[in-house]
């Protein structure tokens, strides 16, 4: 997908170790200074290195995406179709289970952009809704969710560390046509 200089295109093996840079920096960027930072050390030394991620990009039913611009990283996410998702493991479903744009960059309508291509991702594979978990201390993130049509229809713990935290689960229901 390509929206003026901006495009979206899926990460291959090659892409590994910008993919683990860049979302170290987006997850640092995002929740560092909220939370301890042993735990925050501890969850990001087993969830995001290459070999972890590396095995996540395996998965035939996840898929990882760069967001670009003028050949710059700037936004990536993941999606999960099931069995392989996090949680509900709906096949009428699609789990967006990362999205991440360079804070350099919110507020440009990249985060639409990305959106925009999850929908025809989940259209083309004839999915029902989408579905994502979010921390309930990200008020960002919950807002700008709803501006796209998602809404909160549950809650699952989220373990960062030693911390217990707990996720929205929010649902964006999308036409059947």
């Amino acid at each position: 997908m390509k929206t003026g200089s901006a495009i979206i295109r899926k990460c291959e093996a090659q892409d590994l170790t910008q993919l683990t840079q860049f979302a170290l920096k987006t997850f640092k960027d995002t929740f560092e200074k909220d939370n301890d930072p042993k735990d925050f050390n501890a969850y990001i030394e087993k969830a995001i290195t290459e070999e972890k991620l590396g095995q996540e990009m395996a998965n035939e039913g996840s898929s990882f995406y760069f967001l670009e611009l003028d050949s710059r990283v700037i936004g990536y996410i993941k999606l999960n179709f099931a069995p392989f998702q996090s949680d509900i493991n709906d096949p009428k479903s699609l789990e967006l289970e990362r999205a991440y744009v360079d804070m350099k960059f919110h507020g440009q309508g990249y985060g639409k952009m990305l959106f925009d291509f999850i929908v025809q991702q989940a259209k083309s594979h004839q999915i029902e809704y989408i579905w994502l978990g979010v921390w309930e201390r990200n008020a960002k993130a919950i807002a700008f969710y709803e501006q796209l049509g998602f809404y909160k229809f549950a809650e699952h713990p989220f373990k960062l560390g030693t911390a217990k935290q707990k996720d929205h689960l929010m649902r964006c229901d999308l036409p059947l046509s």
